[in-house]
Formats: C-alpha cells, structure tokens, sequence
C-alpha cells in the first residue's frame, strides 16, 4: 500500500486541500492519502516537527511525508549564514520513508544528529511557490511512488537550513526543561523526556513548581486527579507533560501576556 501524508497550514474550511489531495487521487499510482495534522497554526515549523518526529514510527517503510509549511520570519533579523530561503524545497529519506519539505529546518529538528543526504528539487516556473504544495510537492511524491530516485529530480546539496531545539539541562540540582507543543486539549508537552527524567532524578525525591501548587509525584492518567486539578504525567511519546484534568493546562498555566510567544518553563528541583 502506497502512503502519502499532509502536514500543512491550510486548514479545512477552504478547498485548498481537497484540491491537493484530487491531484493526488487522480494519478494511475492512487495512493493512500492520510492527513497527519492540517492546521498547523501560525507556521509553526517547530509543530510540525514535534508531529511529524513522534508519527513516523507508525507508518510502513516507503511511506512519503509532505510536509508543507513555510518558516516565516522578518529576514532583517536573520543572518546570512542563517537565512531561511522559501524558494527552496527539498527531499531526504530518513528512517527509510521520505520526507519533502521547505528548506526550513525540518530535518534537524527531527533529529539534532540528523545526517542523511539531502536533495533540492528542480522545477520551473516561480508561480510554483504559491501553492507549492500542489504544484511541485505533488509530482514530487507521485515521482518518489513510481520508485524512481531523487536524483532524477533534485541535486544532492549540504546547504540547507538547520535549526535546534531547546535542549533540556541541568543547573545546579534542577532540571530545566521548555514546553514544545501544545495539544488541542491544552496539555503542556515539554521537551524532558522519560529518559532525562531518570538519567538526572532518578530515585530521588522532586518537586515541580506550578502558578498555586507544588507537585512531587507523577500520574499515569488524567482521571488520577479531581477536575480542574494540574498532573504532571508521560505521555506515551515518553515526554513529561503537563495537564488540568478536564480542563486546558495552557489557558490556566499560562501568563496570559505571552500572546504567540509560546514560552513555558518547567522547573524541576530534586534532593536526596
């Protein structure tokens, strides 16, 4: 079975992806279309990833991931060396499945230690990139289910963006961590993994700080707690999360001055 995936910022409201996924459907290949997450808010390239990273161990070798969100950023701040080019599109295969995407950044936030090789894509016709989801990442992935090579249509290149995740650290006898995405529910996901947590804390006694209460003990489930009550838990991407039973933990966590800024830390103090 042949599977394609969408990442996107397009939405549902609109015909835009209906539109992308009819092109696809109306090849000869007629592959699987799945939507991993469509409505990926404000090009937020650090979402996508976070999706994308925790999705991949679930789909079948040779799937074709189309990842289609732009970094848009004021490019007076950004440096030369630095610098996001959205005329740039791109293709590797990673964990043997394929990955298209925007020269964005993407790979290296899949993986800090990402070094598989990269290709740019040819097309023609700089009216491409207002829908270049339709109009170049669609023969792209029908090019990639005809199993033909990327060479075929793109030129190995090592000049493509790459950019990081905040990294969780040790200060003193706290762990220091970031919320990294937002779920729909509102639950704080961060970026201290179950694997951290235990390397750092281990046995030990520990206690997290939020706005009118400590907590020092992990849940396993929601319902563990009273309604309205924080938890802290793993979730089954293995990543420390932070949640109100029944309720968004980022509308009440969060100072409401942060506006688009999403910037939550967690501050994780442990002793013996």
């Amino acid at each position: 079975m042949s599977i394609i995936t969408l990442t996107t910022d397009l939405g549902y409201r609109d015909p835009y992806l209906a539109i992308v996924k009819a092109k696809l459907l109306s090849s000869k290949l007629t592959p699987h279309i799945i939507d991993l997450s469509c409505d990926i808010k404000e090009n937020t390239i650090s979402d996508a990833a976070f999706i994308l990273k925790n999705a991949l161990p679930y789909f079948p070798e040779g799937t074709i991931h189309l990842v289609a969100v732009k970094f848009i950023a004021d490019r007076s701040k950004l440096s030369k060396a630095s610098a996001v080019d959205n005329s740039r599109y791109l293709i590797t295969k990673y964990k043997n499945q394929y990955i298209v995407s925007p020269d964005t950044g993407l790979f290296t936030l899949l993986d800090a230690g990402f070094k598989e090789p990269v290709f740019q894509i040819y097309y023609e016709g700089d009216n491409k990139h207002h829908f270049f989801l339709k109009d170049i990442f669609v023969d792209t992935a029908l090019h990639l289910l005809e199993l033909k090579k990327p060479e075929e249509i793109a030129a190995l290149t090592d000049d493509y963006y790459k950019a990081f995740q905040f990294e969780s650290y040790v200060d003193g006898k706290i762990l220091r961590g970031k919320g990294i995405y937002v779920d729909d529910f509102g639950n704080i996901i961060t970026n201290i993994t179950r694997e951290r947590f235990e390397e750092v804390v281990g046995k030990r006694n520990f206690s997290v700080t939020l706005p009118g209460r400590h907590i020092n003990r992990f849940h396993t489930t929601y319902d563990d707690v009273k309604f309205g009550t924080p938890l802290i838990l793993f979730n089954s991407f293995g990543y420390l999360e932070v949640a109100v039973n029944g309720q968004s933990a980022f509308n009440l966590l969060c100072p409401r001055d942060i506006g688009s800024n999403f910037d939550f830390t967690l501050l994780i103090e442990f002793y013996d």
